[in-house]
């Protein structure tokens, strides 16, 4: 039972791992194209305005995906486990 709990619990840190680091390479993926954007159009921008307006931006849109992919992240990492403790990939010929 309590190897139950820790194995859940651990791919629960994992699956919330995962949704941060891609909602942190959303946000600083927003903040890094609205301040170039900007800087490229803009005559005299305020890249503060911009910079959060891009982290927002990012974030959102981060969040969106990052969910979802997380599972899979989370699937793909336990399936290498699970080969790694199987080598015959689980088949019993």
């Amino acid at each position: 039972m309590l190897k139950i709990v820790q194995a859940v619990i651990r791919w629960i840190v994992s699956w919330m791992y995962f949704v941060s680091l891609i909602c942190l390479i959303g946000a600083m993926g927003g903040v890094l194209s609205h301040v170039l954007f900007a800087l490229i159009v803009k005559d005299q921008p305020d890249l503060a305005y911009f910079a959060a307006f891009g982290f927002l931006n990012g974030l959102n849109y981060g969040g969106v995906w990052a969910g979802g992919a997380a599972i899979v992240l989370c699937v793909l990492r336990a399936r290498k486990e699970y080969l790694a403790a199987h080598p015959t990939g689980g088949l019993s010929t």
